[in-house]
């Protein structure tokens, strides 16, 4: 019997002795987890530094698309004004030259009508 007892005893305290050692894994792990946290964290931070940045980023591109919207706008304008200008001279150049044909045409038949 006292056999059977050394025996148990010896069992358990193998077991204990597996249970301390899984105790002192698991705070290995836990300094592990812990160490991983911290990484993680600052992982986190940075992600969200970029994420601004990238925000910045975005509002700039969206100044420069409104300048540019301004600056289209300011270019149809002027196109629209060359045009307008453009057909105004282009109808006094034509007057012009219908007068000047008109005006020859007559010199022509008075020639022809006094000599």
């Amino acid at each position: 019997m006292e056999q059977q007892i050394g025996e148990r005893v010896s069992a358990l305290e193998t077991d204990v002795a597996v249970i301390q050692s899984n105790y002192v894994r698991r705070d290995e792990f836990a300094d592990l987890r812990t160490e991983v946290r911290v990484g993680f964290a600052k992982v986190d931070a940075q992600f969200a530094d970029v994420n601004t940045q990238f925000a910045q980023v975005n509002t700039q591109f969206a100044q420069v698309n409104t300048q540019f919207a301004n600056v289209y706008a300011r270019i149809d304008h002027l196109e629209q004004t060359m045009n307008a200008r453009l057909d105004k001279a282009i109808a006094t150049i034509l007057r012009w030259v219908f007068a000047m044909q008109f005006s020859t045409l007559a010199v022509v038949l008075a020639v022809v009508k006094y000599f």
